[in-house]
């Protein structure tokens, strides 16, 4: 027997609540692809289901009457005659469809533990602060995560789209599909279909994109011009002024620091004050006309940053002295 629609809107439910089995997500993957109209019905669901949680935030009744108010609408598509799936799920559906009017009778005290529950499923986010991290995305992407750094996704990653928003700075070897995988930040977006990259997108600094392997795309926020991109290719996005440069580089460079290095091959002293500033937790003050001025080569490793400061100090015409929690740079 077929499937009816609400049985599919059961379904999905379980997959915004993250409790479908690989075998289920790819049934519903497929059932969506198959159809524009598919494709409307999981926003359309996804959109209640979001809403819920919004308004659960605030008033544990009305999220109740979200929830009596999907039921009922289940029921009366139980009215339709239009069948969507094969019979394997059959079984599953219909026992998470009648979860649904349970969850309307939730009581207040179980009410707060299932919204927090729900919201940290609605969005995922992982936060890097004091180390990097490996995150593995549910398409079977791998993405390093550098310190300060977050790298948050929705529930419809791998079904409806693959797209990722970053701030600050993340590696990302991305696993090939027909679907493009998008990174977001605040200046620009990327789009690629399988591929290994680098994206230096921290707030108050230039938003670097550096391609190791593959093919990307880059776009300006606000502009209409798509940046083509081949191995070796670095572009830098001005965040005030916009303004795109394009270079060529060994992009291991710029992906040492996921082996604990940095690797600096002429660089503005601006730039490896910000990397120092991350790495080591501390505060340099510097003018801005030196730091874009002053440029270096170094490799860091295993140094302290006193022993660092010490190696730029031998390497170049500036000074530097320790000011209680921060650390001076001048000539």
């Amino acid at each position: 027997m077929d499937q009816t629609p609400q049985e599919i809107k059961a379904l999905i439910i379980r997959f915004l609540q993250r409790e479908t089995t690989e075998a289920e997500i790819a049934v519903l993957q497929a059932w969506i692809r198959e159809d524009d109209v598919h494709r409307q019905y999981f926003d359309e669901i996804n959109v209640t289901y979001q809403t819920t949680v919004t308004l659960g935030r605030f008033n544990p009744e009305k999220i109740d009457a979200a929830w009596k108010s999907l039921d009922q609408r289940i029921r009366e598509d139980k009215k339709s005659n239009q069948r969507f799936l094969s019979p394997i799920l059959r079984r599953t559906f219909l026992k998470v469809a009648a979860t649904i009017s349970l969850i309307a009778l939730v009581s207040y005290v179980f009410h707060t533990y299932w919204t927090q529950k729900t919201l940290s499923r609605g969005a995922v986010v992982y936060h890097s602060k004091n180390l990097s991290t490996r995150v593995d995305l549910p398409d079977g992407s791998k993405v390093w995560l550098n310190t300060n750094s977050s790298l948050e996704y929705d529930n419809g990653f791998g079904i409806v789209h693959r797209k990722v928003v970053l701030t600050g700075e993340a590696f990302f070897d991305v696993e090939k599909s027909q679907q493009d995988f998008i990174v977001s930040t605040k200046t620009i977006s990327i789009y690629v279909k399988g591929t290994r990259f680098n994206v230096q997108a921290y707030d108050d600094s230039d938003v670097r994109t550096t391609l190791e392997e593959g093919k990307v795309e880059l776009k300006v926020k606000g502009g209409q011009e798509l940046y083509a991109m081949r191995p070796g290719d670095q572009i830098t996005v001005n965040t005030e002024l916009k303004k795109v440069v394009k270079d060529k580089v060994d992009p291991s460079d710029y992906s040492a620091w996921k082996e604990e290095r940095l690797v600096f091959d002429n660089v503005p002293l601006s730039e490896i004050v910000l990397k120092l500033e991350n790495r080591y937790k501390v505060n340099i003050v510097i003018d801005t006309a030196l730091a874009q001025r002053e440029r270096l080569t170094m490799t860091i490793e295993h140094e302290t940053i006193d022993e660092v400061m010490e190696l730029i100090r031998l390497s170049s015409q500036i000074k530097y002295k320790k000011e209680k929690s921060q650390i001076v740079i001048y000539e």
